[in-house]
């Protein structure tokens, strides 16, 4: 258990939720305009993902985004990290910087942002600082979706591991502890009816990555996956020979020069 937290620390979690978030919104995504890690200003302080509608009056169907306007601001937390206090604030800065950083005065008024924060786990203490300290009701939509009133802008809280499979399943599942079974073998049934598209193969993949343990428990699971993975294992292997390659020949480069220089150094 302790290896596989570690193997998931290391993997590209954010990139993987900015591909699941276009699939939780497919329905709409030829309404909407997605922006991943857009930066303020001059400086390096980024946005996790930016969505934009293209059309004001467009209502968003999905549950994630019923909440939306015209610009959403969304802050993602891997399964490794947590939603903080501290993260709040960060997030409701970035967002008035966003707002006000246009070159006409007020071009983003305040009615059209909205902030979604989306974490693995209930942030208990955030929501005991938001009900207490900012007065702020926080109420359950549905699983996994909770409403922030009390302010100006809008504010959600998608808490991944409440949310149901048939709502969320992609969301839900992007996780290093998936929990069943049948969970997986959803996964791969509905990979295998869109794994052409870029976007869920990058998802599936970092969730394979993440669960190895899982889906290597049902071997006829195993062997679907390969199957329907082929070309990115293939695409995998071949791009470690190719690392194997250059490294072989670099040490025979390395060891030629070296014999060159020990012989012209004795004549």
């Amino acid at each position: 258990m302790e290896m596989q937290k570690e193997e998931a620390k290391m993997l590209q979690w954010h990139p993987a939720f900015f591909a699941e978030i276009q699939i939780e919104l497919q329905e709409d995504a030829e309404h909407l305009i997605f922006e991943n890690e857009h930066q303020l200003g001059t400086k390096p302080k980024e946005i996790d993902v930016l969505i934009i509608k293209k059309d004001k009056g467009r209502v968003i169907r999905k549950n994630i985004g019923r909440i939306f306007r015209q610009h959403n601001i969304v802050e993602y937390k891997s399964p490794l990290d947590y939603l903080s206090i501290d993260d709040f604030y960060k997030v409701y800065g970035y967002t008035c910087f966003y707002k006000s950083d246009t070159s006409q005065m007020d071009s983003i008024p305040i009615e059209e942002l909205t902030i979604t924060l989306v974490t693995g786990k209930y942030p208990r203490k955030l929501i005991h600082h938001l009900k207490t300290k900012l007065r702020y009701q926080v109420k359950k939509a549905e699983s996994g979706i909770y409403y922030v009133t009390g302010d100006k802008i809008p504010i959600q809280i998608i808490v991944t591991k409440e949310l149901t499979e048939a709502e969320n399943l992609w969301l839900k599942s992007l996780t290093n502890e998936l929990e069943q079974n049948e969970t997986a073998e959803k996964l791969l049934e509905e990979y295998s009816k869109n794994q052409a598209n870029a976007l869920y193969r990058s998802v599936m993949e970092l969730i394979v990555r993440a669960n190895k343990q899982k889906f290597e428990e049902v071997k006829g699971m195993c062997d679907a996956l390969r199957e329907l993975m082929k070309d990115e294992i293939d695409a995998e292997v071949n791009k470690r020979l190719e690392i194997t390659k250059k490294e072989s020949s670099e040490a025979v480069e390395k060891r030629i020069n070296a014999l060159n220089l020990a012989l012209s150094k004795t004549g």
